[in-house]
């Protein structure tokens, strides 16, 4: 505080002079008063503010004055309740119908608060919420491909094989330092999907993805493992369908990749799958998972099947990778990926291989209840039976005179031999001796062969270059008529069909060796109708009274299924080889018809129908009418 009053000495003075005392100044302002603040009038519906605190007041007093707390975040909207409407729509809806359920349900948790995560029983954290936590949006579905064997990328082990969702990559283990967890370090990469379980894990936290946050991965699932009903097999080829990338495809016709030198296992198993007896039996396989084990070979060959009428694939083709490296192990490297091999061999080794599996169980060993005949899907859609009549060739040599045969034993050549007049007619056509007795027995067939004529000799000039030979199908069928007689392996043979399968399956004999040992190519074509091929018309014997009362139902209609195809370079055999399978979609409507497509690896195009007789048919299946 200022001193405010005058000195003695100096108020006489000023009285001695005469002056009027002037009044006293104002005092000065205090330093501890609060200086006055103009403050404008707040909204009249609005509380006044809290008082502050006082910096005088002590703890004590303080301790009872808290501030406001701040204003409450609002609580997430609850998740869309599943219903069976959405079970219907997850069996038919698209990759980039998924893709936006994801990001849905990425963008829809992001408002959840993390929870802390706590170990269970067995090992594995419990499920945190939220897009960070769940990393859901950075799955990369367009690198994303299940058609390989599930091995590690490092350790090649089939155990426990992850795949990373974010860059396609198979891993070993989720545990600490296995290699899937190292990964997910390294390359902050988090989402990971169990190759048996299709169970999906976050790591490196190791905790599975919620149940409430499985719709977005239902896409992915299904790609790894796809599942068909009775309901959805009808309707299968009704249209065509689209990948990931919006590309019009049709299931069931997609290319299959060639790995090495293996169109020939592509054309057989294109072939196969358009069967709708061995086709419907593979899609439904989850229907029989009560039944007993079932071999390897058996397993990738149905989920070949399935990715390949796969109605929600990401792209229009798939590998057969690992079917091949299952083939290659059980015909113990008779079938391999590097070299090239006849499609009937693998044909008839497939079929046989696939049917002992079957009826046997795994490894083909036939176990109780499995039935006498062992029958299979394989024996039931193709098995027919054939009658064959043989006789041995009976054969004497000619008289010739000692001086003429000792001749020709010096010359080290055979004396030549010819048939017995028993064997031959007036006209000098092969018969049956009667003196002798005839083999007759009924055998089963899988694959009926088929034999063509052998092309005439080569026109001279550039016009005769040009000529090729043609047969009709039912000029070859005429082996198995009864009646023509068949000379081969010092046996005179007859062949009559007993019993037609569902599904005919006929090869046509086009490589034959010459005398010399030489590999030789038939380029007959053979002429066939698509629709209505009636082999009774030219099997006669089937409606003969000869046939027993359960043959009486022979004379039916078939329809062509599937065609295999040989190509190569002219006047050669094997330069330039490669096979191809024309197949056909089932006709929605009778105005659009069916359509036919030439498949070879990965070309799949569409093919006019009356164009295709035109190549050399080495195969064929054969679709009996119901």
């Amino acid at each position: 505080m200022t001193n405010l009053s005058t000195s003695p000495t100096k108020r006489q003075r000023t009285a001695q002079d005469g002056r009027k005392p002037s009044p006293p100044p104002p005092p000065p302002p205090q330093d501890d008063a609060p200086a006055p603040i103009e403050s404008l009038p707040g909204p009249p519906d609005s509380p006044p503010p809290p008082p502050p605190l006082d910096a005088t007041l002590d703890e004590a007093q303080n301790s009872d004055i808290v501030p406001p707390p701040p204003p409450s975040v609002p609580p997430p909207p609850p998740p869309e309740q599943a219903n069976e409407d959405d079970d219907d729509d997850a069996d038919v809806q698209d990759a980039a119908y998924w893709t936006r359920r994801a990001q849905s349900s990425s963008s829809s948790s992001a408002h959840t608060v993390p929870s802390l995560s706590s170990k269970t029983s067995n090992g594995t954290v419990a499920a945190k919420k939220g897009k960070s936590a769940l990393y859901l949006d950075t799955i990369n579905r367009a690198v994303l491909d299940f058609d390989f064997e599930k091995l590690c990328s490092i350790s090649l082990s089939n155990i426990n094989v992850y795949a990373c969702l974010v860059c396609g990559r198979y891993f070993q283990g989720r545990g600490r330092n296995s290699y899937a967890y190292l990964h997910s370090i390294d390359n902050s990469h988090h989402v990971f999907m169990n190759l048996s379980t299709a169970q999906t894990y976050i790591l490196p936290d190791n905790y599975a993805v919620p149940e409430e946050n499985q719709a977005a991965l239902q896409d992915v699932k299904y790609l790894l493992n796809p599942t068909f009903t009775r309901k959805t097999i009808e309707a299968i080829d009704a249209g065509p369908a689209y990948d990931l990338n919006g590309e019009q495809y049709y299931p069931g016709f997609v290319g299959l990749n060639n790995v090495g030198k293996n169109d020939y296992v592509n054309a057989v198993v294109q072939a196969l799958v358009h069967v709708p007896a061995i086709r419907d039996y593979f899609l439904l396989e989850h229907e029989r998972e009560g039944e007993a084990e079932k071999s390897e070979l058996v397993k990738r060959f149905g989920a070949l099947v399935r990715k390949m009428w796969n109605p929600r694939a990401f792209k229009a083709q798939v590998s057969p990778h690992e079917f091949l490296q299952q083939v290659a192990m059980v015909s113990g490297n008779r079938f391999k990926i590097t070299h090239q091999s006849d499609p009937v061999e693998f044909l008839g080794w497939l079929l046989n291989r696939l049917h002992a599996d079957l009826a046997g169980g795994k490894g083909g060993k036939r176990k109780r209840g499995a039935g006498a005949a062992g029958e299979s899907v394989i024996s039931k859609s193709f098995q027919g039976v054939v009658q064959v009549e043989s006789q041995p060739l009976a054969a004497r040599s000619e008289e010739a005179e000692p001086s003429t045969s000792a001749v020709a034993a010096q010359a080290g050549t055979l004396l030549k031999t010819q048939q017995s007049n028993g064997q031959t007619d007036e006209q000098g056509r092969m018969r049956f001796d009667p003196a002798l007795s005839v083999d007759k027995r009924d055998s089963p067939f899988l694959l009926l062969a088929m034999d063509l004529p052998p092309p005439p000799p080569v026109l001279g000039g550039e016009e005769g270059e040009h000529l090729v030979p043609q047969v009709t199908l039912g000029q070859v069928l005429a082996k198995y008529d009864g009646d023509s007689l068949h000379a081969s392996n010092a046996k005179l043979t007859r062949y009559a069909l007993r019993r037609l399968p569902p599904y005919l399956i006929v090869h046509f004999r086009r490589f034959t060796k010459n005398s010399l040992g030489q590999e030789e190519r038939n380029p007959t074509l053979v002429n066939f109708p698509i629709k209505g091929l009636d082999v009774a018309k030219h099997v006669p014997l089937l409606n003969n009274a000869q046939a027993s009362t359960q043959d009486a139902n022979l004379s039916e209609v078939y329809d062509l299924v599937a065609n295999v195809v040989y190509d190569a370079v002219p006047g050669t055999v094997r330069q330039g080889a490669s096979w191809k399978c024309q197949v056909h979609t089932n006709a929605p409507t009778a105005k659009e018809g069916e359509k036919w497509f030439a498949i070879q690896d990965l070309l799949v195009e569409q093919v006019n129908r009356q164009m295709i007789f035109l190549g050399e048919s080495y195969l064929q299946i054969w679709a009996k009418r119901p």
